[in-house]
C-alpha cells in the first residue's frame, strides 16, 4: 500500500472512533430519556385507570354465566353475542328479570324505576339510568338517588363468546358506593337475578334458533 495513504487512513479511523466516543453517551442519554418518558406515560395511564375505577365505587361482585336454556342437558351454545342484544331490543323485559323493566329497549340516559324483589328481603327501590358506554354487546346502569346500592353505583352487562368453545356468555359486574343491604344478601339476590336473566335469554334464543318454544 502507498505509504502516503496509511497516515490518512489512520487519521480517518481515529476520527471515527472519536465520533463514536462522543455520540455514545448522547445515544445512551437519549435512550434513557425515552425509557423514563415511557415509564411516566405508563404510570400516568395506570393512575387514570385507578381513578376511573375508584369513581365506580367498591367492587361487590363479578359473575359469568353460560347462556343456555337448560342447565342439566345443555353445556353451552355458540350463539353470537349480537343475537342476545337483538332479542333485548325486540323486547327488553321479556328476558330482563327485574321488576319495573320496560318492554322497549332503553334509550341513552333513560331512567328506569326498577325494584329488586326477593323472598329473603322486601322489595328495594333500584332506580337507574341506562348507558351504552361504548361496551360491545352490552351496557351499564348507574344508580340514582334512592337506590339501595347508593347513588353512583354501577352494574355492567356484556354478552361475549367464550374463547375456546365460543359458547355465549353473560358477564355482570357491580360496584357499590353506599349499599343499604348486607353484602351477602346483595350478592345472593344479584346472582339469582342474573342467572335467571341468562336462563331467560337462553330459552328465547333457543326458541328463535330452533323453533322449540
Amino acid at each position: 500500500m502507498n505509504t502516503g495513504i496509511k497516515p490518512v487512513l489512520s487519521a480517518l479511523a481515529a476520527g471515527v472512533a472519536s465520533m463514536l466516543l462522543v455520540l455514545g453517551p448522547a445515544a445512551d442519554a437519549e435512550a434513557a430519556a425515552q425509557s423514563r418518558s415511557a415509564t411516566r406515560t405508563s404510570t400516568a395511564a395506570a393512575q387514570v385507570q385507578e381513578k376511573a375505577s375508584a369513581t365506580d365505587g367498591r367492587k361487590l361482585y363479578d359473575y359469568r354465566f353460560h347462556v343456555k336454556p337448560n342447565n342439566a342437558r345443555v353445556v353451552g351454545v355458540a350463539w353470537k353475542p349480537s343475537l342476545a342484544i337483538s332479542e333485548l331490543k325486540r323486547c327488553f323485559n321479556c328476558t330482563f328479570p327485574v321488576k319495573g323493566a320496560p318492554k322497549r329497549y332503553p334509550a341513552e340516559n333513560q331512567r328506569l324505576d326498577l325494584k329488586a324483589c326477593a323472598s329473603y328481603f322486601v322489595c328495594k327501590n333500584a332506580p337507574v339510568r341506562y348507558h351504552k358506554g361504548g361496551i360491545a354487546n352490552g351496557w351499564y346502569f348507574t344508580a340514582e338517588q334512592g337506590h339501595f346500592d347508593g347513588k353512583g353505583s354501577r352494574v355492567y352487562f356484556q354478552y361475549y363468546s367464550e374463547k375456546d368453545t365460543h359458547y355465549l356468555m353473560l358477564h355482570v359486574r357491580a360496584y357499590v358506593t353506599h349499599p343499604a343491604v348486607p353484602d351477602s344478601l346483595n350478592k345472593r339476590f344479584a346472582y339469582d337475578a342474573w342467572q335467571d336473566f341468562s336462563h331467560n335469554m337462553g330459552v328465547k334464543l333457543w326458541c328463535t334458533s330452533y323453533g322449540s318454544c
